[in-house]
């Protein structure tokens, strides 16, 4: 009975030190999801109408810069950016998206697919599979840098416009909420040319050299809102999953002070039976 519960007392401990960690994990992805979340709902409205800018622009002269909205040859590799967490404890998030990728690999298997990963758990996955893995990026740890964004979109920009890929795509996590996030995959380049009602501008000094500068400012815009997306979310859904374990926690440490009390008062009879015991059998002699 003793070590009964001494084993009890010595979850209990456990149980409670676990309980300090994911609370204290919690409060920090509450925080950095704050922050993330600030940014990247500043950030929506302008690379909205920075798209819709692009395509009216783009419709008034279609031949403009069409290699940014024409895929290349079919022959070529398509490119994927797979973006996952560094580290682990956020829940599903990382095998959504992996699941995501596989739906498109699966549609896609009558071509090449070149991967490019972002974050550990995506390179730990996907280097024990047969895909040809161009590049990876690991230890950002959900931390946007506007240098990293800009080097990412010269990268897969150069492999397009080069003709190297015919198409260039990207896996991410899309932030809805803090409770919904959900896994999607969109086309970078080729840029999808969008119907929109047109408009007159006049362009000063021409069309063409607004074209040349606002399509890569777009795809920089672009590729940083992706990224803002899919780190918000991570932080989301493992302060979701850090709650989950605190709460958890929570539950199990009062089933067993309830279980450390029975087994404690169980003792206790047990000793007041001996001693009960004990009396009554000396008065007997």
């Amino acid at each position: 009975m003793a070590q009964s519960l001494k084993q009890i007392k010595n979850r209990i401990r456990s149980v409670e030190n676990t309980k300090k960690v994911t609370g204290a994990m919690q409060m920090i992805s509450v925080v950095k999801l704050h922050r993330i979340e600030d940014e990247l709902l500043a950030l929506r409205p302008y690379a909205l109408r920075l798209e819709n800018l692009m395509h009216h622009l783009a419709g008034l002269n279609p031949d403009y810069l069409r290699e940014y909205f024409k895929e290349k040859s079919a022959a070529a590799d398509i490119l994927l950016y797979v973006l996952t967490s560094d580290s682990g404890l956020c829940g599903m998030y990382n095998q959504n998206i992996i699941r995501k990728v596989e739906d498109f690999l699966r549609e896609n298997k009558s071509r090449k697919v070149k991967l490019i990963l972002v974050g550990q758990k995506g390179l730990s996955y996907f280097r024990s599979k047969t895909l040809k893995i161009a590049n990876a990026y690991i230890g950002l740890n959900a931390k946007l840098t506007v240098g990293f964004c800009d080097k990412v979109v010269a990268e897969f920009s150069e492999l397009f416009l080069t003709g190297k890929v015919s198409a260039v795509y990207i896996a991410y996590t899309y932030f809805e909420n803090a409770i919904i996030q959900r896994a999607v995959i969109e086309p970078l380049l080729s840029i999808k040319p969008k119907v929109i009602k047109r408009r007159e501008y006049f362009t000063e000094p021409d069309l063409k050299s607004i074209l040349t500068d606002i399509i890569p400012q777009y795809l920089k815009i672009k590729t940083r809102l992706v990224f803002l997306e899919a780190f918000t979310s991570e932080h989301a859904a493992r302060t979701v999953s850090m709650k989950t374990a605190t709460d958890n926690a929570k539950e199990l440490l009062e089933l067993l002070v309830l279980l450390r009390n029975k087994v404690r008062q169980a003792g206790i009879t047990q000793d007041i039976l001996e001693i009960t015991s004990s009396v009554e059998a000396l008065r007997g002699s």
